[in-house]
């Protein structure tokens, strides 16, 4: 095994270990959020997973476990400030200062812009970009002091187009890309790197449930992928993995698509 910085290895197996670590993953209930909280266990770091539903949380928990690490759960909903507030200083006394945050906030709107409330608004980029902001708030500065913090959040391929019917999600994830530039501008010099996943549509439980109401919108979105398919939460783990370990030291303020090309094909 060779060093790379700190505790953290890269093992000759071409496997990235992340032991000694501790990670708070926001979102990790389903589908990608919960694909790589348990990439993240198997990799050997510890895990909090933050979320509102601690019954929704129990299959991730199992999963974690199964693979002999560590994982507590704590309530928090992003929408309410007070609550991430609490969830922060729960997680630092309880723990210290994560060495990484994954927010994979879930929750969509197919709906006409023009027949979009007020509330609908709020709700969606108080879960998505609001939200995010608050619980990267919550930890960055105990990661600073540390000297050292991977801070991932989840975007979508929807922040880069002008999607009829999901203008909402897509306004909020366009501005979650840029809050992750500007969050790394500021939080570098104190060590702490903040980048982002954008992925394509993905085979989650959302989705999966759409596709048996719209299979012609699937057999669509198979054809333009050059990889001929669509993505599934696993394919996630990899690119976060990157990112959470020091192989991506140098690597911030970015927004990583991951889609299988499908974007080069709109």
């Amino acid at each position: 095994m060779v060093a790379v910085s700190g505790s953290l290895i890269w093992n000759e197996g071409l496997t990235i270990s992340l032991k000694g670590t501790l990670s708070v993953v926001v979102g990790a209930s389903e589908g990608i959020g919960a694909a790589i909280a348990v990439g993240l266990a198997r990799a050997g770091s510890k895990l909090v997973l933050g979320g509102r539903d601690r019954d929704r949380m129990a299959a991730t928990l199992d999963q974690i476990r199964k693979h002999g690490a560590s994982a507590h759960f704590e309530s928090v909903d992003v929408r309410m400030p007070e609550a991430v507030s609490a969830f922060g200083r729960s997680v630092l006394d309880a723990h210290g200062a994560p060495t990484i945050l994954v927010n994979s906030m879930g929750g969509t709107l197919i709906k006409a812009m023009q027949d979009v409330e007020v509330a609908e608004w709020d709700d969606l980029h108080g879960t998505h970009l609001r939200g995010t902001f608050l619980t990267c708030q919550a930890f960055a500065r105990a990661m600073g002091e540390k000297g050292y913090g991977k801070i991932i959040n989840l975007s979508s391929l929807a922040a880069f187009r002008g999607n009829p019917l999901r203008g909402v999600y897509s306004v909020a994830k366009a501005g979650l890309n840029h809050l992750t530039s500007v969050l790394a501008t500021e939080w570098g010099p104190s060590g702490v790197r903040v980048n982002g996943i954008a992925p394509g549509t993905t085979r989650t439980p959302r989705a999966t449930a759409q596709f048996a109401r719209e299979p012609e919108r699937e057999a669509a979105l198979v054809k333009r992928s050059p990889l001929g398919r669509i993505a599934t939460p696993e394919d996630m783990v990899g690119p976060a993995l990157f990112l959470a370990s020091p192989l991506s030291d140098f690597v911030t303020g970015q927004t990583l698509v991951v889609d299988g090309g499908s974007m080069m094909s709109r």
